[in-house]
């Protein structure tokens, strides 16, 4: 799991280090909101989430952005 969260964390450091913090459509940009958004519903959908807006679900049909919400401001030490 830590390899995973640290793989995922490189592939959007650059993501974290520009919106960390700020709000962007009602959601609280936090690294770990995003990381557990990559975790369930994989890289590439947070990055499209940040390029275009739309939301994708993961296997049990929940958003990631609710993952991006449900784990926002937790504390990593990755």
């Amino acid at each position: 799991m830590l390899k995973l969260l640290r793989y995922n964390k490189k592939r959007l450091q650059k993501y974290i280090d520009k919106f960390d913090g700020q709000t962007i459509n009602g959601i609280l940009i936090t690294e770990s909101g995003l990381l557990a958004a990559a975790h369930l519903g994989g890289v590439g959908s947070v990055k499209k989430w940040f390029r275009t807006g739309k939301v994708k679900k993961d296997g049990n049909g929940i958003k990631i952005t609710s993952y991006m919400e449900r784990f926002s401001g937790y504390n990593l030490y990755l």
